[in-house]
């Protein structure tokens, strides 16, 4: 008869995520998976395949409450609002060590090829909800016509990427402020 889980899987996936949110999957250490969720050695390969196993599932948790972040911002009715609205809910905390995802998209050298691709899938759908928005506004007359949407897509995402890595330099939000007062004259094109 097997033993009895004495732990809370959504638990140990949570602190997990955290650690490799801050440290990554490189900088995490197997020990320090054992002292940050609680559980030996054998219970992390038994319930996670470890390291590996483990990483992939809080990425999952990651990715997941990130879709339910960006969804409720960029949604429809599409609109250049909701862009705007997205870029000014940006706040760093102190002590911010960085989006989860894009410091895993930095680690490609080292994670497995199915989370680097999961990592892309995700920003992919980000790049996409911006241009089904930025197309609203161009059928609406915001935008010009002569814009190029999908290099405007594109950018919407690169300072997207950009802003959670300058985070980490300088989490002060007057300046990352200042920064997303800019995005209209990105327009005037």
């Amino acid at each position: 008869m097997g033993r009895t889980k004495t732990y809370d899987r959504k638990d140990v996936l949570n602190k997990a995520m955290n650690l490799f949110w801050k440290k990554g999957f490189e900088g995490t250490h197997l020990q320090e998976l054992v002292s940050a969720t609680g559980l030996n050695r054998f219970s992390l390969y038994k319930e996670f395949d470890g390291k590996e196993g483990i990483f992939s599932e809080a990425l999952d948790i990651y990715l997941k409450d990130a879709k339910n972040y960006y969804a409720p911002l960029l949604k429809k009715p599409y609109s250049l609002s909701n862009i705007y609205e997205y870029f000014n809910s940006i706040q760093f905390p102190k002590g911010y060590h960085g989006c989860f995802a894009v410091n895993s998209l930095t680690e490609q050298h080292i994670i497995n090829s199915n989370e680097f691709k999961k990592v892309k899938i995700f920003f992919k759908s980000i790049e996409k909800s911006y241009f089904e928005n930025l197309k609203a506004s161009q059928e609406t007359g915001e935008i010009s016509k002569k814009v190029d949407l999908k290099a405007l897509s594109k950018l919407f995402l690169s300072l997207d990427l950009g802003l959670a890595v300058y985070g980490i330099m300088n989490n002060n939000n007057r300046d990352t402020k200042a920064i997303i007062a800019l995005l209209p004259n990105l327009l005037e094109i």
